[in-house]
């Protein structure tokens, strides 16, 4: 007998829905708890996908989201580790969110330029509950249970809006940390980021964590670029190995807009990344760039599909990733060019360097043309690390485990120097060191 598509969520859910409805921020709101019973009810009907479920065929889920953990408190975080992972310099913006929760006190976004404002899904519970329903309700097309489980689990997040025009030299900085020292439990938090014509953002998002219960972080962000606005988007992931993190990104970019998002996942059991793009407006331009480094047991699923709708438009995307002992990585992209996005032009590469005989890639780079003017390309590559060259820096002095090194910092190193924040690059390319075998012999040697 086949395995079903999707299941049921366990009854825990409800259960917890149950309880938990009536204390979620906005539960006084009539629209929103319509909204939220509606998006719960939406779950039920999708149901929980398994791997026959084409998207997920590579990645199974089920095992750590099946049952409802407790929606989780914030708690008191180490602030030094904090502070390590503070990025954008000085006058940067920060929103830090412990468990999924914003915590104010801890947040500095004083002295924004006119024009800016950064609001919480609590406050604007508050101050603005009419605008709640819209800013949290999924996108219809999008049929995914996880965004529907968001909509009615939310406990926080924030909205970050910017006028027309609107520029502002620094950098916002979104730092999520996951404290499973102590308890189990899950977050569901959402952000929606949105720029007026001619605006731009340098968004910076970071992911970590400590301690080993279980935890599992369920994010969705909406964004939404106005004509010729630019975000650069740049996102750290280095939560626990404990810890499941699903991220949602669904980017709307009108006429004349840009992109630019750099994301690098770096730690977690299991991490799935998901960014939907759609090139809404003729002229725009997508450029997305990512790492991913799973070791031991890990698992990361890179899942990307950019949509041409518009003639004119441009996009790229460059993945590479390095597997080692028995860890699992996915890459699934799709380019999608519509009957009248004509004079596209779209490329897809995916590079991915094995460490072990036990580590995994499975990867799928797929093109979809319904124009008949388009420039298109994609490609994908699983291999060692070259003889050649290793034979060229043994040749030249180096121990055959600081030359493997090497290439493999090397390797991960293409798409670090396509970062623009240099604090964040450094803390990137300091985990890509932590994780790399030998990779404190590189810096005993003075090669990096």
């Amino acid at each position: 007998m086949a395995r079903a598509r999707t299941v049921l969520p366990d009854p825990s859910y409800e259960e917890l829905f149950t309880r938990a409805r009536n204390r979620l921020p906005g539960s006084q709101l009539p629209e929103l708890a319509e909204l939220r019973r509606q998006a719960w009810r939406r779950v039920c009907e999708i149901g929980l996908p398994t791997s026959r479920v084409e998207e997920w065929k590579y990645t199974s889920i089920l095992g750590r989201v099946q049952k409802a953990l407790p929606l989780l408190e914030a708690t008191a975080p180490p602030l030094e580790q904090l502070k390590a992972a503070f990025a954008g310099g000085v006058e940067a913006r920060r929103l830090i969110f412990v468990n999924g929760r914003l915590v104010p006190e801890l947040s500095h976004t004083g002295g924004l330029p006119d024009g800016m404002a950064i609001t919480s899904l609590e406050r604007l519970a508050a101050r603005q509950p009419e605008r709640l329903a819209a800013l949290t309700r999924p996108a219809e097309e999008e049929g995914s249970a996880f965004a529907w489980l968001n909509a009615a689990f939310w406990t926080s997040g924030a909205v970050v809006e910017l006028a027309a025009g609107v520029r502002p030299q620094a950098p916002l900085q979104l730092l999520f940390f996951q404290d499973a020292r102590e308890q189990a439990g899950m977050t569901h938090p959402r952000l929606v980021v949105r720029l007026g014509p001619g605006a731009r953002l340098h968004l910076i998002e970071s992911h970590l964590g400590e301690g080993e219960a279980g935890q599992w972080v369920n994010l969705v962000g909406a964004v939404e670029l106005g004509e010729g606005a630019e975000l650069v988007h740049e996102v750290m992931q280095a939560p626990p190995q404990s810890a499941t993190l699903l991220a949602r990104s669904r980017i709307q970019l009108a006429a004349g807009a840009r992109l630019v998002r750099n994301i690098a996942s770096l730690g977690g059991g299991l991490v799935r990344n998901e960014t939907e793009v759609h090139l809404c407006g003729s002229g725009a331009e997508a450029l997305l760039n990512g790492l991913y480094m799973p070791m031991e047991r890990e698992h990361v699923d890179q899942f990307v599909r950019v949509h041409h709708e518009q003639p004119g438009c441009h996009s790229d995307q460059f993945f590479k990733g390095i597997v080692g002992g028995k860890a699992r990585a996915v890459f699934a992209g799709r380019i999608m060019v519509y009957r009248d996005a004509q004079k596209t032009n779209a490329y897809q590469a995916n590079n991915n360097l094995l460490l072990s005989d036990e580590a995994e890639v499975d990867t799928k780079p797929e093109l979809e043309i319904f124009a008949d003017d388009v420039k298109c390309s994609h490609g994908a590559t699983v291999g060692a690390l070259d003889p050649s060259a290793l034979f060229y820096l043994r040749a030249r002095g180096l121990p055959q485990a600081v030359a493997e090194s090497l290439l493999t910092y090397a390797f991960a190193g293409e798409v670090l120097e396509r970062v623009v924040d240099p604090h964040l690059r450094g803390q990137m390319a300091r985990r890509v060191l932590d994780r790399v075998p030998g990779g404190g012999a590189l810096e005993a040697e003075g090669l990096v």
